[in-house]
């Protein structure tokens, strides 16, 4: 072993984490960390949790494998991580169309923003759902997410309806938006990724689920 590096590949006595880890290449904690949740992101996606391996994962990344365990405990902190940062990075910004002005046209286009959300992150929710079964950290951050960052943004949406008087005053509009996310989920991933049902079939329940709940919530 180079005596210029101590186990983890780091160079000691330089006050900087990572380095020369990654072949001599500097880089600070920040950026190995983010670079090891960019790579389980996609390890984790292609081969599913149990047949990734930490080792692919820090071949990915350019560092040293035992950073894994010293960042993140090891793999099930690894893929904690990942989930944490995912869900953090969907609530900073929801990736939906502009309100419509009519109720029932914007709760379709938001449900059709969530299947095309759903779609594109299939791999990666596999993973994680597959996971939250037997993990309890990682369906507590689901959960949790969830409540952080769709369902928020349906909220604001519904609100302004609300301001402008097209919901009724009573309409308890958190639950509402906490059972349309639910829904979203449902018809996102287990109805178009686990059922594979044909896409005519959910177009066709995400309008008849956008008219029911809009004639529910409109002014008596």
């Amino acid at each position: 072993m180079d005596a210029s590096k101590d186990d983890d590949g780091c160079c000691p006595g330089n006050g900087t984490e990572g380095a020369c880890e990654g072949g001599g290449r500097k880089r600070d904690r920040a950026a190995t960390e983010g670079a090891l949740l960019d790579a389980a992101k996609l390890v984790f996606a292609e081969r599913g949790f149990d047949a990734a391996t930490t080792r692919e994962i820090a071949g990915r990344a350019g560092v040293n494998e035992q950073l894994i365990q010293r960042y993140f405990s090891g793999k099930s902190g690894l893929l904690l991580a990942v989930v944490e940062r995912y869900w953090r990075e969907e609530s900073g910004g929801c990736d939906l169309p502009p309100p419509h002005e009519d109720l029932e046209t914007d709760l379709a286009r938001f449900l059709h923003a969530q299947l095309k959300h759903s779609w594109a992150c299939r791999d990666f929710t596999r993973v994680v759902l597959a996971r939250a079964l037997v993990d309890q950290a990682v369906a507590d951050e689901m959960a949790r997410t969830l409540s952080q960052s769709r369902i928020p943004c349906l909220l604001r949406r519904l609100e302004g309806f609300r301001a402008r008087g097209a919901i009724a005053a009573d309409a308890d509009l958190a639950n509402v938006a906490a059972g349309i996310a639910t829904l979203s989920f449902g018809l996102g991933f287990l109805d178009q990724v686990v059922f594979g049902r044909d896409d005519a079939g959910i177009c066709a329940m995400v309008g008849t689920l956008a008219h029911t709940i809009a004639h529910g919530l409109t002014p008596r």
